[in-house]
């Protein structure tokens, strides 16, 4: 018992360090550019299309995946899709790229089954245009606090149609999303990979955060390279996440 307190205590304690940086990090972003240096963070992702300065700058601190957007023709932000020529820009900067498919996904009344079908087949098509290659990840975002029994069941309907449209595809599915959502999809099948959202706000993620059960985590959107960007914490320093690229 004394064993499994200390146990205990050191997680949380470590939990806490992590939530506190959080604030630290969350404080800082009203900077002018405040670009993070640390091995645990080697993924950036942002809604606008990359320049190669940005590139360079990513990195000369240390990133080596660029996460980048899947989303509809109408796009939610202007540029928020990852289309062949930047692409190509960002492999050739040597970096690796990471996909998400985003279209209001904050909004509740987007997970439907058809929207399920509708965003994996629009994931498909992004991804043969990216040349994306099997064995990578396709990530789909559920950007909300979503809890009730109601909501998740929606929200794995959506997914289990997402399957159904990415079987046999060679892709694998990842979910970007609280504690909760990750644990209900990795727990039923219906997703691979966890992308834990930054918000701590949001159902189980300290729980979750301990299991290490995620790829990785979200900090607090910040500023660097002149742009708004979130940074992420990999698993460990040589994590594998469907990223892809040379």
């Amino acid at each position: 018992m004394p064993a499994a307190r200390g146990l205990a205590k050191r997680l949380a304690g470590a939990v806490s360090m992590f939530v506190a940086s959080f604030a630290i990090w969350a404080a800082m972003a009203h900077a002018t550019d405040f670009c993070m240096r640390d091995p645990r963070v080697e993924a950036v992702d942002s809604s606008a299309p990359v320049t190669q300065s940005f590139l360079d700058q990513m990195k000369a601190i240390g990133i080596s995946t660029i996460f980048r957007y899947y989303d509809h023709e109408d796009e939610t932000l202007p540029g928020k899709t990852l289309r062949r020529g930047e692409r190509d820009v960002i492999v050739m900067r040597g970096l690796k790229i990471g996909v998400v498919f985003q279209h209001r996904n904050n909004k509740f009344a987007s997970f439907t089954a058809l929207r399920g079908r509708q965003d994996a087949e629009r994931s498909l098509i992004l991804a043969a245009e990216n040349s994306q290659p099997i064995g990578s990840a396709i990530y789909f975002g559920v950007d909300g606090p979503w809890n009730t029994p109601y909501e998740l069941a929606n929200i794995m309907g959506y997914f289990q149609e997402v399957n159904a449209r990415l079987a046999g595809s060679g892709y694998r599915l990842g979910v970007y999303g609280s504690g909760l959502v990750c644990n209900a999809l990795l727990a039923n099948g219906l997703a691979e990979l966890c992308w834990l959202a930054a918000p701590t706000s949001w159902p189980d993620f300290s729980a979750w955060y301990q299991t290490k059960r995620w790829k990785l985590v979200q900090l607090p959107t910040t500023r660097c390279g002149g742009r708004s960007v979130d940074f992420n914490l990999a698993s460990d320093t040589a994590a594998e996440y469907g990223q892809f690229g040379n």
